[in-house]
């Protein structure tokens, strides 16, 4: 049923459209966990105006509002009710579009209070999925943003909660790059039944804009309004060529103590060529060196997969000079494995497609160093989302090395064949992370871990709902074992640790011993000053607590989650 309003042709799906129960749904099928518990109504907005007239229609109604652009979040955060409440999701994945002007004409939507000159050479609308923009990008310009690889996540939730990817050891996080934010925020009037649009730069006049678009970059959505668009001056170059490289050993190729060596092997490497990530000295330029290090269930593969993707600071592979970082980490990785690594031509679980050639078994060295491709062809090819089905997930931001006890978890968890194959499709995946991560962006962004070396996420999917309990029951266990050291056997803030990515998020992050914590908030958001400004911030731009979810910003520290 198309809903008139003003200039506006929203979409208003109810429950007795045929297309309702399945696009209650998101990526994650756990979610909602009945038909009873799910929202109420669904509005599909495909203009900035249809977007703030259904928001503000369904305000009017009496419902709670949440926003979707890729469908990805990895709870419940959109799709659930809370407390039995009138739920409706402001759908903006129609949303879409990618500007570029060379000249640097693009105007904001939307009124301004920066004193300085506010117009950009970039534009990319929230709805837009990271494929789009890929192809947009690198057709207009030649550039590119250092996002993810999964094709189908949106722009307005992935680069809300920094958005990282295959070149952000090179070209920094996505936040990095934002210079301007269009927003729809509670109406300082009427701030519990309206919403009203606002343009925010790091150069705004008022200081809550200023913390606003800071807090767009970084702290996660869903906390404060419904972002439109994101502006850029600039984006970095796209790469032409690189490598692509995948890696296998076989789990009866490790012991424990082969399995420590390996995993700190890989750690100390990218902690070794943090600091000179960005150097302009080609033979420094390891900031291209990307990874992927898959430590998947047995039961799911027998083999240990790491995935490489690797270009030149200039965008180039293919001469000694160029390629030396990469066949330094080649070098390194073998040294520290038990033998060599195979190439791999397999599935590399969850998001990255199988890749056959002639290479596949074959020893890895420097004089066949894997597939030699375009940089835009790799994206495409690496760019699967896996399949809609139950997943959870947990995270972490890694500083130092792997502990014995640590590396000793994952092998005991990972490497024992379960009875029934049940975790068939379970793994961490560690990916490589700092570079220019750790140099870039720490003012005008919201995202403080800005000293890791690595990047961890751990997951497990499954179909059957009567598994729910056996999954939930073995990712808990894996994290608990790893982190058993650490407070509340969850990664620390400062140390060894920075916290977790709140793209990831996880629920189980509010319950410390049994009971209700808000320290979560530290894990995800920094420190306790950092926590305390974005609950300031809360207070002054969304007082009435519109937009909330189980992991928002609440308005006081000791406020239980509604």
């Amino acid at each position: 049923m198309s809903t008139p309003t003003g200039n506006s042709s929203f979409i208003t799906i109810t429950e007795d459209n045929k297309t309702f129960s399945t696009l209650q749904k998101g990526f994650n099928l756990r979610w909602p966990p009945s038909a009873g518990t799910g929202a109420k109504r669904i509005y599909v907005c495909k203009t900035p105006e249809e977007v703030l007239d259904a928001a503000n229609e369904a305000l009017s109604q009496g419902f709670r509002i949440t926003v979707r652009s890729g469908a990805h979040c990895y709870e419940g955060f959109v799709s659930n009710q809370l407390n039995n409440e009138n739920l409706a999701i402001i759908d903006v994945g129609e949303l879409k579009g990618f500007s570029h002007d060379t000249d640097g004409n693009i105007q904001p939507l939307y009124k301004h209070d920066s004193h300085t000159p506010t117009h950009y050479q970039y534009a990319a609308f929230t709805g837009s999925q990271n494929w789009d923009g890929y192809v947009a990008m690198y057709k207009q310009s030649g550039k590119t943003i250092p996002g993810g690889s999964c094709y189908s996540v949106g722009l307005g939730g992935h680069i809300s909660g920094g958005g990282y990817g295959l070149l952000s050891r090179l070209q920094g996080l996505t936040v990095d790059w934002v210079t301007g934010v269009d927003i729809l925020i509670p109406d300082p009037a009427n701030s519990s039944r309206s919403l009203v649009p606002v343009h925010v730069t790091p150069h705004s006049n008022l200081k809550l804009h200023r913390e606003l678009f800071k807090a767009c970059c970084g702290a996660g959505g869903g906390n404060f309004g419904i972002i439109i668009r994101y502006y850029f001056n600039d984006l970095p170059e796209a790469p032409q060529k690189a490598y692509w490289t995948t890696l296998s050993w076989d789990w009866s190729d490790f012991d424990t103590i082969s399995f420590r060596t390996f995993l700190r092997g890989y750690h100390d490497w990218f902690a070794k060529n943090d600091s000179d990530a960005t150097s302009p000295i080609l033979s420094k330029a390891n900031g291209g060196l990307f990874s992927l290090l898959k430590l998947n269930h047995i039961d799911a593969n027998p083999k240990i997969i790491l995935a490489i993707q690797y270009t030149g600071c200039d965008g180039l592979v293919g001469d000694h000079e160029r390629d030396a970082p990469f066949n330094d980490f080649l070098s390194a990785i073998n040294s520290a494995a038990p033998g060599h690594g195979k190439f791999y031509d397999g599935f590399v679980l969850p998001n990255i497609a199988p890749r056959p050639h002639s290479m596949a078994g074959r020893a890895i060295s420097q004089a066949s160093p894997g597939l030699l491709m375009d940089w835009f062809y790799i994206t495409q090819m690496i760019n699967g989302s896996g399949n809609n089905q139950r997943g959870k997930y947990k995270s972490a931001y890694q500083v130092d090395t792997f502990t014995d006890e640590e590396c000793d978890a994952f092998y005991n968890n990972l490497s024992t064949p379960s009875q029934h194959g049940t975790f068939s499709q379970s793994l961490v995946q560690i990916d490589s992370y700092g570079g220019r991560i750790n140099s870039l962006g720490q003012g005008n962004t919201a995202v403080p871990q800005r000293k890791s070396i690595l990047k961890s996420q751990y997951q497990t999917y499954w179909t059957d709902p009567a598994q729910d309990p056996i999954q939930l029951a073995w990712i808990n266990k894996i994290y608990e074992d790893v982190h058993a050291s650490q407070p509340n056997q969850r990664p620390g803030v400062e140390g060894r640790y920075e916290g977790c990515y709140i793209n990831y998020p996880d629920v189980d992050m509010l319950v410390v011993n049994g009971r209700p914590d808000d320290s979560w908030l530290e894990l995800y958001y920094g420190d306790s000053g950092l926590v305390d400004e974005l609950i300031s911030l809360k207070n002054q731009v969304d007082p009435n607590n519109l937009f909330r979810h189980q992991m928002s910003i609440p308005l006081t520290r000791d406020s239980q989650r509604r």
